[in-house]
């Protein structure tokens, strides 16, 4: 008797574990056709908001189509440029200003 309740206890775990290998791989082949039919979409959103930072981008391609790793890097190097005109724009406001300052100051 303590045999046949043994076997039926491998039997009910070995069961149990093929429900839930079957769950398993129910589960993630759900998760891979719905991330499949997500894809396209997914990359027409990246494609248009690529080519919408290439429309930002002053660039010299002459219309030519740019690959992201280019793309990515002019935008680094416009970031750069803008800032560097920001920093010498405030340059030029601290000493025009101080010499607006100074000039009302003499004349007072």
């Amino acid at each position: 008797m303590a045999v046949s309740m043994n076997m039926m206890t491998l039997n009910t775990k070995h069961s149990y574990k093929l429900s839930v290998k079957r769950a398993t791989r129910r589960v993630r082949r759900q998760q891979q056709q719905h991330h499949k039919s997500f894809k396209p979409i997914i990359k027409f959103k990246l494609s248009q908001k690529l080519q919408l930072l290439n429309n930002l981008i002053p660039t010299h391609n002459n219309g030519d189509i740019v690959k992201p790793d280019q793309l990515f890097q002019q935008t680094a190097d416009y970031i750069v440029l803008l800032r560097t005109q920001v920093v010498i724009l405030q340059k030029l406001i601290e000493f025009y200003g101080n010499n607006h300052v100074a000039e009302n100051a003499l004349v007072l």
